[in-house]
């Protein structure tokens, strides 16, 4: 028996619905998309959250931006916001402003080309956040597991290590699935967190809570895990670039679950 529909107008039919979903998408953008009670984070008002870790550092290299201002500003936008989306389980202020301070020091005393500042430190006066799962000397170390809620740091992960040595400051440790082992991210240390477009929505897993603390323009770059989707899921959820390394390229040594590749979540707040 012959097919009912040759290739050829099976590809026109897929034309066809993908354009009515182009238009779909297209009227939804144009009446401002879906209002049905929906709860969203408050947008976007200072300028230095929307910059890049790599735009940031080479401001306060070339001396245009103090760190102080960068940190206070995250400070600002994270206490304004991640009540909402519960992101970031435990913060690292005094600590990261004393770290600021510090690197404005460093740069007013330090006359060194913009050059040789950039390969010392890339990431100079960046913020960070870390997945609780990993090591972050002086913080909370349980991966979401009951047993581990009193478990702290004495030490740096290496893939934190590195990114400290690199520049970036850690402002705090954020949210995970118990273990890293779930689709999503929810704990009964931390309880859920939230995503930022709509608050009713969960955020994915296992580093969810990276996934919304970068969609809430409330950290700048992020350390997470991923093994079966744990960075990738939560970087669609929430609208931002994660990446999965090549098995080996990034050391997952101070992690709690070993098995996991680390990698890096890239953050941009889409308004």
């Amino acid at each position: 028996m012959a097919p009912l529909f040759t290739a050829g107008i099976r590809l026109l039919l897929l034309r066809a619905v993908g354009f009515l979903i182009g238009l779909i998408g297209r009227a939804a953008r144009a009446l401002g998309g879906p209002k049905f009670g929906s709860r969203t984070t408050r947008p976007v008002t200072e300028p230095l959250l929307l910059l890049s870790g790599v735009q940031l550092a080479k401001l306060i290299r070339q001396r245009k931006v103090k760190c102080t201002d960068v940190v206070q500003a995250y400070i600002n936008r994270i206490k304004d916001v991640n009540p909402m989306i519960n992101g970031i389980v435990k913060y690292r202020f005094e600590a990261a402003k004393k770290e600021a301070y510090a690197v404005d020091q460093k740069l007013a005393e330090n006359q060194e080309d913009e050059a040789t500042l950039e390969k010392k430190w890339p990431f100079l006066g960046v913020p960070l956040t870390v997945k609780e799962a990993f090591q972050l000397q002086g913080m909370p170390n349980s991966s979401g597991l009951v047993n581990r809620r009193d478990a702290i740091s004495k030490t740096d992960a290496t893939v934190v290590a590195l990114l400290k040595k690199a520049g970036a400051i850690p402002i705090g440790i954020t949210n995970c699935s118990e273990l890293c082992m779930w689709y999503e991210s929810s704990n009964k240390i931390y309880g859920r967190s939230n995503n930022p477009y709509d608050l009713r929505h969960i955020v994915g897993g296992s580093s969810g809570g990276e996934g919304c603390t970068l969609a809430a323009a409330c950290s700048v770059i992020g350390v997470g895990s991923d093994i079966g989707g744990s960075i990738r899921m939560p970087a669609f959820f929430n609208g931002i670039f994660g990446h999965k390394p090549s098995p080996g390229n990034v050391s997952m040594l101070g992690g709690v679950i070993m098995v996991t590749e680390s990698a890096i979540l890239v953050g941009a707040y889409l308004s």
